[in-house]
């Protein structure tokens, strides 16, 4: 069950996002919002957090008065009719079609605040894969040239962090999430054996998560005890032949369960057969890594004094790790590097590719707050040896909570 499941709820939860976003706005002098829709929930789509709608539509939230927000296309509309007559809460009464850099500014010009300090979100830092934001230059022009008189702000960043904390219903829904990951790993490991391929247990996975009422858009999957590698399998990219297990075996993935838009990283391994001793040993090191991040976690504590203690497990054992060890979930604010050591445990790697480095490091620092959430998802590697664990934590006043248990260990079959 949805913790919006009556209109209260939803009504206290609307209450809580923007009242939240208004005390931003006052605290940092704005009196706008212009929000540019993003395609991905667990990064910085603020327009589908503060609408309760579809994402990536674009927004105007005024400290004062009601927000707007632009459309792609007059079925966003539609939709939210439709979900009215339903019965459904929908918290946007003005929806318009068009193009943001034209409706825009003139949202903004009839709010009365042509002269005022808009805060942009989607200019600036969000997050590792949007290092830059993610408003064209012909679109950030042509706001500019549409309100010469206002004061534009990047403030992607800053507002990720207000996203960060939330809600007891909203992690209510994470748990939810979380634990369709745990289901989507039993349903994996019921299909996984000696000839089985890798399509089958791909999914077997899937299909779990679909019958849970999550939106699943994809996992990375390896398998293979001597697999140096990390990603989506390579059939999905280029269309050959799945792999088929052997006797003794391997398999990794990260689980990306989504439950009303909350956006949960599970990570987990699992073996069949004869385990070598170096992939166990891979794993109690990782193991070693999640316990230090789940005993440091709590408010007041740095982002990267975790992350760099999470490290230490792997370095003083001369092992390394291709993922980063920890991310900072919904919106998805960064991680600590990848990458650590690899050149010096894949020679034959650091030949072939010469300039590939460990990847850029968390590149700011922030103060853990109550109602954050995070994957913690320990990789550890000797040579082309492996083991991924972790699972989903929500800070909370005191800690911080575990949601997952089965994907906290390498589980083995048989």
């Amino acid at each position: 069950m949805t913790a919006f499941s009556s209109p209260a709820a939803i009504d206290q939860e609307r209450n809580y996002r923007w009242s939240r976003a208004r005390q931003f706005m006052e605290e940092n002098d704005l009196d706008a919002l212009l929000i540019f829709g993003s395609d991905r929930s667990d990064r910085y789509d603020a327009g589908q957090y503060l609408t309760f709608d579809r994402r990536y539509q674009h927004l105007i939230f005024p400290r004062e008065g009601e927000p707007v927000m632009i459309a792609f296309a007059a079925q966003v509309a539609t939709q939210n009719m439709v979900a009215r007559e339903r019965g459904h809460e929908s918290w946007i009464a003005d929806i318009r079609t068009g193009a943001v850099t034209q409706l825009g500014p003139q949202v903004i010009k009839e709010k009365g605040l042509a002269r005022g300090r808009i805060g942009v979100i989607g200019a600036g830092w969000g997050g590792p894969f949007f290092r830059y934001g993610w408003v064209p230059k012909d679109a950030w022009e042509a706001v500019q040239a549409g309100l010469p008189d206002a004061t534009l702000v990047p403030v992607t960043q800053e507002y990720g962090l207000v996203m960060a904390q939330k809600s007891k219903a909203d992690l209510a829904h994470l748990r939810r999430a979380s634990e369709a990951g745990d289901v989507a790993i039993r349903a994996m490991m019921d299909v996984a054996r000696p000839g089985a391929s890798e399509t089958e247990i791909y999914a077997a996975g899937y299909a779990a998560q679909l019958k849970l009422g999550m939106r699943v858009t994809w996992m990375l999957f390896q398998t293979g005890y001597e697999n140096p590698s990390w990603g989506e399998p390579t059939w999905l990219i280029r269309g050959h032949a799945p792999r088929v297990l052997q006797a003794d075996d391997m398999v990794g993935a990260e689980i990306f369960p989504n439950f009303a838009e909350l956006n949960t990283h599970v990570n987990m391994s699992f073996t069949l057969g004869k385990v070598p001793d170096q992939t166990r040993r891979c794993h109690d090191i990782a193991r070693e890594s999640y316990e230090i991040g789940l005993s440091m976690l709590r408010p007041g504590a740095s982002f990267r004094e975790i992350f760099e203690a999470m490290e230490e497990p792997t370095r003083r054992n001369g092992a390394w790790h291709l993922t980063p060890q920890i991310a900072a979930l919904n919106p998805l604010l960064g991680g600590g590097p990848s990458a650590d050591g690899i050149r010096d445990q894949l020679p034959d790697m650091a030949a072939k590719y010469p300039f590939v480095e460990g990847g850029e490091r968390m590149p700011f620092d922030y103060e853990i707050s109550e109602g954050m959430s995070f994957s913690l998802q320990p990789d550890c590697r000797f040579g082309r040896h492996w083991s991924l664990i972790g699972g989903v934590v929500a800070v909370t006043a005191d800690g911080a909570q575990a949601y997952n248990t089965l994907s906290t260990k390498m589980n083995h079959i048989g």
